[in-house]
């Protein structure tokens, strides 16, 4: 498989949960990152058909406007109050025709790890290259 060189800096507490993995940083960010992609892709697998298409709707446009700081997305209870905050403020379920008092029962029904992925993959739709137009279609599908 073909790697690509990635460079961050990473602040004092995920350095020193890195050093705990292992004596080596770069080794231990790869594990993390590999870990990470393998969780993802069978979290997405678990959310699909937990939600009508109507519902992913709504939490799609609930995401296009403002999206939770990513440290606090780890809760179903984030994606809750934004969900209903979005209604509230840009009437993103019911301009759906989704019902806002189901799917937020479907929210709550949800572990923290598959809150935080679907806010991921949410966050991720509308923050691809500006040049890579999202396909509502594609995305829905992963879901229902």
């Amino acid at each position: 498989m073909k790697s690509n060189p990635i460079t961050f800096r990473a602040d004092e507490e995920i350095a020193l949960m890195l050093n705990t993995m292992h004596v080596r940083q770069t080794t231990a960010t790869l594990s993390v990152l590999e870990l990470f992609t393998a969780i993802r892709k069978e979290t997405v697998r678990e959310l699909k058909g937990r939600f009508s298409r109507k519902e992913v709707m709504a939490l799609v446009d609930s995401y296009k406007v403002s999206t939770p700081g990513l440290q606090s997305m780890a809760t179903s209870y984030v994606l809750i109050g934004h969900t209903k905050d979005a209604e509230r403020d840009f009437k993103s379920t019911s301009s759906n025709n989704a019902n806002l008092n189901v799917l937020i029962d479907k929210l709550k029904m949800l572990t923290s790890g598959q809150a935080a992925i679907l806010q991921l993959e949410l966050w991720a739709y509308w923050n691809r290259n500006e040049d890579d137009v999202p396909d509502l279609e594609k995305f829905i599908a992963r879901f229902v």
